[in-house]
């Protein structure tokens, strides 16, 4: 497998050898969010949790509030791994639009595309994304929005210091989302989407809309549960992306 040093990855892969898998994280989430995915998915998936500038081991590092620009800085720091191997791409939420941006940017300059964009709990690119609404709600506002989707436990609301750092973080990358303004051209590559069938920011109806941007193939995958339905339903959800890339190996 090929590697690459890059502060988006973790120094070491310590997982197994098949397709390699980049996963991007919601908005406020960082790479831990994919903890336990390796051990989900198995070893014939490599999982590279991509950790973003602003939180955990890279907290001193200035956020990105543009979508255009991180997508940027992605190409460049991960093109060396990306061009050393087939690997596919996973964005939850935020994490979404980032890997379509990414897969935008180099479907534009002819660079290896991923073998799979998978899209998690977000709407395709030409409609707007009802999460950025939640810029406009005040700091107790946002924090119980954020309670109510399932993405922060109620008992860390106790804690208001580490709740306003945590809301600090997830505002700019709300702005993130909001700097997402017209989609790209139809990528040249297999688009799955994931959807919660109770996901209060994604009806259904409208997830059908991502097959307008592939040229290749789009599935439609969904998945008991909400906003964050591969914790609601890990047996379901985690199989599913395994059929998926297990597919892909077994076609080299």
């Amino acid at each position: 497998m090929s590697q690459t040093t890059t502060a988006y990855l973790p120094p070491s892969v310590t997982a197994g050898t098949g397709v390699r898998l980049l996963c991007f994280p919601h908005a406020g989430g960082s790479a831990s969010a994919f903890g336990t995915w390796q051990q989900q998915l198995g070893p014939d998936v490599t999982v590279l949790p991509v950790q973003l500038p602003g939180r955990e081991r890279r907290v001193r590092e200035p956020r990105f509030t543009s979508v255009h620009e991180l997508a940027a800085d992605l190409d460049r720091s991960l093109d060396p791994l990306l061009e050393g191997g087939p690997y596919a791409l996973y964005g939850h939420s935020m994490g979404a639009i980032i890997a379509y941006h990414l897969t935008q940017l180099r479907a534009a300059r002819g660079a290896s595309l991923p073998q799979r964009l998978m899209v998690g709990a977000y709407p395709p690119p030409h409609l707007l994304a009802p999460v950025t609404n939640a810029l406009n709600l005040s700091d107790d506002g946002l924090a119980q929005w954020l309670v109510d989707l399932g993405g922060m436990s109620e008992v860390l609301l106790r804690y208001p210091e580490w709740v306003q750092s945590a809301l600090a973080l997830l505002r700019d990358d709300l702005r993130i989302c909001h700097s997402h303004r017209a989609a790209g051209d139809p990528l040249p590559c297999p688009v799955d989407v994931f959807a919660g069938d109770r996901d209060p920011l994604l009806p259904l109806d409208a997830v059908r809309g991502w097959a307008r941007h592939s040229t290749v193939a789009c599935r439609v995958h969904t998945v008991p549960g909400g906003h964050f339905f591969q914790q609601d339903s890990p047996e379901v959800f985690f199989p599913a992306v395994a059929g998926l890339l297990t597919r892909e190996l077994s076609r080299r």
